[in-house]
């Protein structure tokens, strides 16, 4: 009789005992799901745009221009690399672009462009006086009046709008060479490398053109190599102060021209460049040459009076060991 009454305690026991367990499983449940991580939103990289403002007609390194000055505010973007880009339109309807001619200060879609590179240290960044330079040669613009825009944008490094700074209005006038400055046009270019002159060796470059108006008249057929460095080429430093150096430090190669004629044809004007005048360490390099007619080695401006014509973009290839 004992064993019956313990076997009915337990059953009626045990219907009580089973959904309470289930009840306190059920509420763990329920708090370690109330635990779980919520979704963190990140804001996206933005700017806010204060002031510009533009000095007109300043030099540097030589080159006649603007320096655009902008004032702006970087948010979210602590450590990232990015580039203030300015690009150059028509101020006209259509907002249609100024197109590069000669691959140095451009987009990669071929527009005329500056760029300066930024990485904030700081969030919010505040940029109270970043500046720009534009020569005004490389608006790669025909002589004339022109009502221009600037577009001036955040972008990302790899390319890709971050925020619309501002868009800025100006006009330009560029002036065109009088018959008294003359005038110049390449037939043919060409170069023998690895060549020996007075035991140096190096490049010599043939250039056979044309110039006009020029009777009597001092000028130069002046070489300036410049070394592509990103998407653009700039202007390479000569090693010593010599005869391979303008006023300026840029490495040069350069024969005086005194024209007989009204017209004066070049067949074969020959210029050498050894080697040892590259200021470059060791590695392989995408340099070019830039050719043209000049009254003095000091003016590569081809805005400049002095400035007689552009003969010729040479691009190739040299190995330093």
């Amino acid at each position: 009789m004992k064993k019956i009454i313990q076997a009915t305690t337990l059953a009626f026991i045990f219907p009580f005992f089973v959904p309470t367990i289930a009840k306190a499983y059920h509420t763990i449940q329920q708090r370690e799901s109330c635990a779980s991580p919520h979704n963190i939103v990140i804001a996206d990289p933005r700017a806010s745009f204060e002031k510009i403002w533009v000095d007109y007609d300043v030099v540097e390194e030589g080159s006649k221009g603007i320096r655009i000055h902008v004032k702006f505010t970087a948010y979210e973007m602590l450590g990232m690399d990015a580039y203030v880009a300015i690009y150059f339109e028509y101020n006209n309807e259509a907002a249609t672009t100024l197109k590069d001619k000669n691959s140095r200060y451009n987009s990669t879609d071929g527009d005329v462009a500056v760029y300066k590179s930024i990485k904030p240290q700081y969030n919010p960044a505040v940029y109270d006086d970043l500046q720009l330079f534009m020569p005004y040669s490389e608006l790669d613009l025909d002589p004339g009046k022109y009502n221009l825009t600037m577009d001036v944008k955040l972008i990302y490094k790899q390319g890709g709008a971050i925020s619309k700074l501002t868009k800025y209005n100006f006009e330009y006038t560029k002036a065109g060479n009088s018959l008294t400055n003359g005038s110049a046009s390449l037939e043919k270019m060409w170069v023998d490398f690895d060549a020996f002159e007075n035991g140096s060796k190096g490049m010599r470059i043939h250039v056979n053109f044309t110039v006009k108006q020029m009777k009597g008249v001092d000028g130069y057929m002046l070489i300036t190599f410049e070394r592509k460095e990103g998407d653009q080429y700039n202007y390479m430093s000569s090693r010593n102060d010599n005869d391979y150096s303008n006023l300026f430090g840029d490495l040069i190669t350069y024969k005086k021209l005194t024209p007989c004629c009204e017209t004066t044809v070049y067949t074969d004007l020959q210029v050498f460049m050894p080697y040892d005048e590259l200021n470059l360490s060791a590695g392989k390099y995408d340099l070019r040459m830039d050719v043209a007619v000049t009254k003095s080695i000091d003016d590569t401006d081809d805005d400049s009076p002095d400035f007689i014509g552009h003969l010729n973009y040479y691009t190739f290839w040299y190995n330093k060991d």
